[in-house]
């Protein structure tokens, strides 16, 4: 109780990609909202394969019912 503390360790850290005169200019576009433009491609584009298979399995479906109906 009566032990001194110690204190927490110190870090001397320099980022590699820091620019300090982007720095205000990423906050303000946090602030105002911009996003990627690549970004929201890549997420269409991974939506895309699940909405292929969907609409095959679909088709196959309307297939085989047909064909059903056809005998």
């Amino acid at each position: 109780m009566f032990a001194k503390r110690r204190k927490p360790k110190s870090f001397d850290y320099i980022p590699r990609f820091y620019d300090p005169a982007k720095d205000p200019e990423e906050k303000m576009k946090k602030r105002l909202g911009f996003r990627s433009v690549i970004k929201e491609t890549k997420a269409r584009k991974r939506l895309n394969p699940y909405i292929t298979i969907i609409l095959l399995i679909v088709i196959f479906l309307i297939y085989l019912q047909l064909s059903r109906l056809s005998n």
